[in-house]
């Protein structure tokens, strides 16, 4: 059984970084933060931005200094694929006292070795938590697929933020605790108290999300599913980010209690961020749920309509007794969109769908394969819903990702205001735009001169290889799977028996 499933997995993690692979976005402020602080750990061992501040004014000023404003999680972790990339492709190490520039080769290498690779990361863990929920493995793969490419995921794993690492971070810890008694207990329980604590040092306001997990981890041991040392276990994991953060804000600002948001160089970021509310939060505006929920604009929904299954995915995990798995998944929803809420800057700034929810996505994606587990009916019905609402969710993503995914949060209607003008070649690109008016892409690069003497609506065939290309990977991961090795969940789901009957005739099945 176990080849089948591994087939699976890899097959929706190529299938992602290539599609990821073939984007190339330009820089903006947000996401220069994170890069610059990469290059100068990496090229100059050090947190001193001085020199590379004129590439963003998302900057912290501190006694006359650069630093970054951000946490440093992203930036730590990219000094990996930053490095590789230096050494295998031969980029010289980032200049100093250099203007701002839409493009750097080296910034496509980091984005795809980090939001690219985790995201697709990410994927396979919901396969995998499909499979466990009873998922058959086309289902499994339409859940990776899904959240891969028919939700905002696909333009984030596209861009240097932190929300795909922290959804990576968060999925895996859940993934870690939630699989007891498969070995190496002790070495699994240290790396889910890391990850969840380096979710938090990536993005700060994933913090409450990351509290739900240690939550979640005490009422496992309190309930006695953990040994003795289990405790020690996951508070040396935690430890770890936790001190790595603390070091740094002692490097960069003589204390670690400081932070970059406290020394904000931008007065509208000044704002918002402070020493006393470094998040800028307040009470939650509950004006704000039905706008980030549905609409144009910022709806979740919206932008992906496959989530719509999550919230008879929740009553289904319930329904089986999947408690923990539905308490912590919805918790985690939760609380991600209670922060999103309580934020000034609640729509994200340019972006494409709501920005600040991304972390929640592989959480809401959890309900949605428990829709689609078992052989039934009413599952298979589910599956054909979910596709039509993947293709949908996907056509939009790419509309959006084709045309640089993002869109300023003064443009109150994005698809019909923006990118549909700009995809149908009837617009113009806005004063404010930058660069060309589709995105870079691989065949954009390998073709350049060829795409400059395509008409203006005729400029959007460049993207047509990806989509065949996705096209025909997807066809053989459906006819390449064999639907008779379920998960552990298995087709007995639908028929309401106990778990220990059904682990029983899963083991009989097999």
């Amino acid at each position: 059984m176990r080849s089948p499933w591994l087939r699976v997995e890899w097959s929706v993690f190529v299938l992602l970084v290539g599609s990821y692979a073939f984007f190339w976005h330009s820089r903006d402020w947000n996401t220069a933060s994170r890069l610059i602080l990469t290059y100068a750990m990496a090229d100059r061992g050090t947190v001193c931005l001085d020199g590379l501040d004129r590439q963003t004014g998302d900057i912290a000023l501190f006694q006359g200094h650069y630093y970054c404003d951000k946490l440093p999680g992203f930036s730590l972790l990219a000094m990996a694929p930053y490095r590789l990339a230096r050494a295998v492709v031969g980029f010289p190490a980032h200049p100093l006292k250099s203007a701002a520039k839409d493009y750097w080769p080296a910034d496509y290498w980091v984005t795809l070795g980090t939001s690219g690779l985790f995201t697709a990361m990410t994927a396979v863990l919901l396969v995998r938590l499909a499979r466990d929920l009873g998922c058959l493995p086309r289902r499994a793969a339409l859940v990776g697929l899904a959240y891969g490419l028919a939700t905002p995921a696909f333009v984030y794993a596209t861009l240097a933020y932190g929300h795909q690492l922290s959804a990576f971070a968060l999925t895996a810890s859940f993934y870690l605790l939630y699989k007891r008694g498969t070995g190496r207990d002790a070495a699994r329980l240290v790396a889910a108290g890391f990850l969840a604590a380096y979710a938090a040092v990536t993005e700060l306001q994933v913090g409450p999300a990351s509290a739900i997990l240690g939550l979640y981890f005490l009422v496992q041991c309190l309930r006695w599913r953990r040994g003795p040392d289990a405790l020690a276990c996951f508070a040396i994991g935690a430890a770890v980010p936790s001190l790595i953060l603390l070091a740094y804000n002692m490097l960069a600002f003589g204390s670690p209690w400081e932070m970059g948001y406290f020394h904000h160089a931008t007065a509208r970021f000044a704002k918002v961020h402070n020493r006393q509310n470094p998040l800028g939060l307040r009470m939650p505006d509950p004006t704000l749920v039905v706008p980030l929920l549905w609409g144009e604009y910022r709806g979740l929904l919206f932008y992906a309509p496959i989530l719509v299954l999550a919230f008879p995915g929740w009553l289904v995990l319930a329904a089986r007794r999947r408690f923990d798995m539905a308490a912590v998944s919805l918790a985690i929803a939760a609380a991600v969109f209670v922060v999103n809420l309580s934020y000034p800057e609640w729509t994200g700034g340019w972006s494409t769908g709501p920005r600040l929810l991304v972390p929640l996505l592989p959480f809401a994606m959890i309900p949605v394969a428990a829709v689609l587990a078992g052989r039934g009916r009413w599952s298979c019905l589910a599956a054909w819903l979910a596709t039509a609402l993947a293709i949908a969710g996907g056509v939009l993503i790419l509309l959006f990702q084709g045309v640089g995914a993002r869109i300023p949060q003064d443009v109150d209607a994005p698809l019909r205001a923006i990118v549909w003008p700009l995809w149908t070649g009837r617009a113009a690109p806005p004063t404010w735009w930058t660069g060309q008016r589709f995105t870079a892409s691989v065949v954009a690069l390998l073709a350049r001169d060829w795409e400059v003497r395509l008409r203006a609506s005729r400029q959007a065939i460049q993207f047509l290889p990806l989509v065949v290309a996705q096209f025909l990977a997807i066809v053989a991961i459906y006819w390449t799977t064999r639907e008779g090795s379920p998960g552990p969940g298995s087709a007995l789901l639908d028929l309401g028996v106990d778990e220990k009957q059904k682990s029983g005739r899963s083991d009989q099945d097999a």
